[in-house]
């Protein structure tokens, strides 16, 4: 019997001939090229992770976005498989994707104020009761209302309630918006002699009193708005809205900050420092002095305004 040979064919197949090295070489390239694509697989997925974070979580977590694409991305120790890395990504992935919406949902944007005024019950009997304005260590503590058709000073002399009453309710008219954003906002109340409604603005014309007490916090159903007095003063008893057509003027505006740092006014305290400018909101509280062609008038400028929500269990913490 003829030995078939044993060595390198020739012929047509001698170019598919390889040695033990080349066998090995070829081996590592095939492995070198999985685990490259293994490393694309991860980049792109660890790169999607990244860009769900960024829509989801926004710019406050930067640091923790880089922190976890850096982590999706780290090469896999060497022998793994491709479609064990891929899956192993997709799980990272998928996770990742899930603490980013729990941390979105569970982090507002903006802080909740609390707001211990209970507008729902109140405006069963109220309606027309918008806001509610506090000054503290005066007896002004009362709930803002405004017709928004019809007689503009029927709360001059009626409660909230919509009943007679002298003293009336502390109230503005329709030529301000109810949410507090035009350049002046007027709240009028009387200068009752029991020291009710708007008597109680007449201690700012103590100096004393003047510096000491700033603070005025307004609130209404959805935000807490709180403002720093900065003027009080007697002026003449023209309507401050009308005569200025609502401040819709820019310029208006900026020349009627001034006349007020100015002490344009009869008599009474400013705050020269007082950082007004057009995009300023002031609001005015008006009440008689001793004269009938005069009202007294003290002024806050808004300084913070914060989103809130109201719950029976905060009105009911502030009331004990």
């Amino acid at each position: 019997m003829t030995e078939k040979h044993k060595g390198n064919k020739t012929g047509k197949f001698a170019d598919r001939n390889i040695t033990r090295s080349d066998a090995k070489k070829s081996v590592e390239r095939i492995f070198i090229r999985n685990l490259l694509a293994s490393a694309v697989v991860i980049c792109v997925v660890g790169g999607g992770v990244l860009w769900y974070r960024s829509q989801a979580a926004g710019p406050a977590d930067d640091r923790m976005q880089a922190e976890t694409a850096a982590a999706a991305v780290t090469v896999p120790e060497a022998g793994t498989g491709t479609a064990e890395v891929a899956s192993t990504a997709a799980t990272a992935a998928a996770s990742a994707a899930d603490t980013a919406a729990t941390a979105a949902t569970a982090a507002p944007a903006v802080p909740l104020a609390e707001i211990p005024i209970d507008f729902k019950t109140l405006h069963e009997t109220c309606p027309d009761a918008y806001a509610w304005i506090r000054i503290p260590d005066t007896n002004i503590d009362y709930p803002v209302c405004q017709m928004v058709e019809g007689d503009q000073l029927f709360y001059l002399y009626h409660r909230p309630d919509k009943t007679d009453e002298f003293a009336g309710s502390i109230y503005s008219e329709n030529y301000n918006k109810r949410d507090f954003s035009d350049p002046v906002t007027v709240l009028y109340g009387h200068d009752m002699s029991n020291g009710s409604m708007f008597q109680n603005l007449h201690f700012y014309e103590g100096r004393d009193f003047f510096d000491n007490n700033k603070n005025v916090t307004v609130y209404t159903p959805d935000k807490v708005l709180h403002y720093r007095v900065f003027a009080a003063y007697n002026t003449n008893d023209d309507h401050l809205l009308l005569n200025n057509d609502n401040f819709r003027d820019p310029e208006v505006f900026e020349a009627f900050e001034k006349s007020i740092l100015a002490g344009d006014f009869y008599s009474g305290y400013v705050n020269e420092d007082a950082p007004l400018d057009r995009n300023s909101r002031i609001l005015t509280l008006s009440t008689c002095n001793a004269y009938d062609d005069q009202r007294y008038l003290v002024q806050c400028l808004l300084v913070e305004s914060e989103d809130g929500v109201y719950t029976p269990e905060q009105a009911e913490e502030t009331e004990e």
